[in-house]
């Protein structure tokens, strides 16, 4: 181990080796980056709950949605919440399978928690929200 320069603890002068992975890039980005679109995952799934749509215009969130195609001549405008159901369930499928890392119970039998540590989730994020500087 080096001894510490001008009373610097070795940490923070040598890059340490285990906390990057291959492109250089820090792991705990990676984590905060992971964290972060879970976060936005949970509140689109409240979201989608509370009865708002994934599909058009802003969220409570103030977040701006996935714009509704365009619809031409001859053609039926689609529901614009038609899509809800496949945003929520591919949401609630990734939360199932987050949870399976650390419940070894099949999927079936653990999507009602999946989907309450998802609520638990979006209301974090709304009190990180709200809790926010010039929020």
């Amino acid at each position: 181990m080096m001894e510490p320069k001008a009373g610097r603890p070795p940490w923070m002068m040598e890059r340490q080796t285990d906390m990057t992975d291959h492109n250089g890039v820090l792991m705990m980005q990676r984590l905060l980056l992971a964290g972060t679109l879970g976060l936005s995952m949970a509140r689109k799934a409240a979201a989608i709950l509370d009865g708002e749509s994934a599909s058009d215009g802003e969220s409570a969130s103030g977040d701006v949605l996935a714009p509704v195609p365009q619809v031409f001549d001859g053609q039926r405008a689609p529901d614009p919440r038609s899509s809800d159901g496949a945003v929520l369930r591919a949401i609630l499928d990734a939360a199932n399978e987050c949870l399976g890392h650390f419940d070894d119970r099949p999927p079936g039998e653990r999507w009602c928690d999946a989907l309450l540590h998802l609520l638990d989730l979006a209301a974090f994020a709304a009190d990180l929200g709200s809790a926010a500087p010039g929020a």
